[in-house]
This record gives structure tokens, C-alpha cells and sequence, in this order.
């Protein structure tokens, strides 16, 4: 039996906001084991506080579906996240998804796309993601980015705390900040065409903050800078988003995933304003 979020208190029809896990990792190349991810997010919102002391509001007054964990039934797994994704946002829903690894973003994108012609990706992690393959694939977790540019144009993708990828794709991002997140985003953000969707690598922490992710990088951010880099966003049109690469096999889950956690808790209440 699945475990559901402790505040998820909707069902489906009267969501405000949808959560729902993607178990994929089958294209991890360092450290498997991001397709737990999900369950050890929800165990973990056990340990947090509801209220955001970030955003002075709690979680409380919000219809929050929590759709647990997509069951795969083919093994067409990213046509199915497509299809899944765009029966949720036919609906007119908008909705947070819990990987598993950063390919999901493509599918994700995909069934977006389908109901959403236009919009942008911001995209925090600390690696670039736009390899043309990787390992012999083309579809990957390190080539994410560059197949979701293939749909909306890498011109429509803004992507910050970049601190690993080949020379080519340094050179070849069209808006690519490097190290940093807050900075950056706060010079450019009232340039960002709306709405947006929102990719969340966990790994764009410092290890330090976050070990437990599946290909981790030293020179992170802190968590603060995360938060406040988030909180940006406040007053902006947000479609969706995604949490990825969270690894609880990595290391001890409990720390990196109360870390993950939190950060869904922002999200909710960056997504859903009153």
C-alpha cells in the first residue's frame, strides 16, 4: 500500500494542486536508486511543520490531491507519464511531480505542451542536462533539457546553479547561469515570459546540505538561497514543476529527504497563493 502526504486532504476533482510520484530511473548512471524517491518524500513530510515560517502561511487551507505513485503498466514508461500528465492538465490542474530521475521532465513537458502551447521552464541544477546523448542514449537524465528544448525552444529555458557539463553545453546555453541561483534570477525574472514551469534537481544544493542525490556535485547552494531564490517567484503564473533526482539509496534518507520535503512544502504555497 502506498503512502500518501499527510496534508493531502482532496480528492482529484477539487485539487487545487495534484502531487504524483514517477518511480523512473532506469538511465541513472552513478548511484540508482532516485526511484524510491517519491515514498521517502512522503515518509518524510512526517517530520515538517505545515506553516512556512518563509512564507508566513501554512498549508492548512489548501486542496491538495495527492495521487501517490504512478504504476507503470508497459514498458513505455515516458509515454506513459506523457499521457498521464496530460490527463491531468486537461483537467485544468496544476500539479508538482516527485521523481525519479530528471528524464521525466521531458514526458512531463510533452503532455504540458499538449494542452499549454506556450510557456517557459526554469530550470535549478547543477548540471546542465543538455548533452545530445549520453552512454548511447538520447533520452537521459543528463539529455533532459536538451530534449525539452527540442519542444519549446532553448531560448525559453532559463537555467541557473550550472556547475557541471561538457564545454559544449556551457557554450551552447541560451540562458545558462553558472554557480549561482538567486543573483541571476532576480536580475532576469521580470524577463521570463509566463506561466512557467519549474525543475527542480536537488542536486543544485551543496552535498553538504543535500548528499543524498544520485550524481552529487561539490560547490552547491545553500538551502536559504534555494528558499529565497523560490520566493522569487511568488507573484508569478507557475503551471507546474518538478522535484528530481532525490536518492534515498545515495546516503542516510531521512536528513536529505526531510531537505526534499521542505522544499515541497514551498513549492505548494509558491504555486497556490492567496
Amino acid at each position: 500500500m502506498q503512502m500518501q502526504l499527510e496534508y493531502a486532504n482532496a480528492r482529484f476533482k477539487e485539487a487545487e494542486i495534484v502531487i504524483e510520484g514517477f518511480p523512473y530511473d532506469r538511465t541513472s548512471s552513478f548511484i540508482p536508486g532516485s526511484r524510491f524517491g517519491p515514498q521517502y518524500i512522503r515518509f518524510c513530510t512526517g517530520n515538517i511543520e505545515w506553516y512556512s515560517p518563509y512564507q508566513k502561511r501554512a498549508l492548512d487551507d489548501i486542496k491538495i490531491c495527492d495521487l501517490g505513485d504512478y504504476e507503470f503498466k508497459t514498458e513505455d514508461h515516458l509515454d506513459e507519464i506523457e499521457k498521464e500528465v496530460l490527463r491531468i492538465y486537461h483537467k485544468n490542474k496544476r500539479a508538482i511531480f516527485l521523481g525519479g530521475e530528471h528524464t521525466i521532465t521531458y514526458p512531463i513537458i510533452k503532455g504540458i505542451h499538449r494542452q499549454i502551447e506556450n510557456f517557459s521552464v526554469i530550470h535549478f541544477d547543477a548540471h546542465a542536462d543538455l548533452r545530445q546523448e549520453f552512454n548511447g542514449e538520447r533520452l537521459c537524465h543528463a539529455s533532459a533539457i536538451r530534449r525539452v528544448s527540442e519542444i519549446i525552444g532553448l531560448k525559453n529555458i532559463y537555467q541557473f546553479g550550472i556547475r557541471s557539463g561538457t564545454e559544449e553545453e556551457f557554450k551552447g546555453g541560451k540562458n545558462l547561469f553558472p554557480f549561482e541561483v538567486y543573483q541571476p534570477l532576480k536580475k532576469i525574472i521580470k524577463r521570463v515570459p509566463e506561466p512557467i514551469y519549474l525543475t527542480i534537481d536537488v542536486d543544485v544544493l551543496d552535498a553538504s546540505v543535500c548528499p543524498g542525490v544520485a550524481t552529487p556535485e561539490p560547490g552547491g547552494i545553500s538551502f536559504r538561497e534555494l528558499i529565497d531564490s523560490l520566493l522569487l517567484l511568488g507573484d508569478k503564473k507557475i503551471i507546474g514543476a518538478d522535484i528530481v533526482e532525490y536518492n534515498p539509496l545515495a546516503t542516510s534518507p531521512w536528513a536529505s529527504g526531510s531537505v526534499v520535503a521542505d522544499i515541497l512544502r514551498e513549492l505548494i504555497l509558491i504555486i497556490i497563493q492567496r
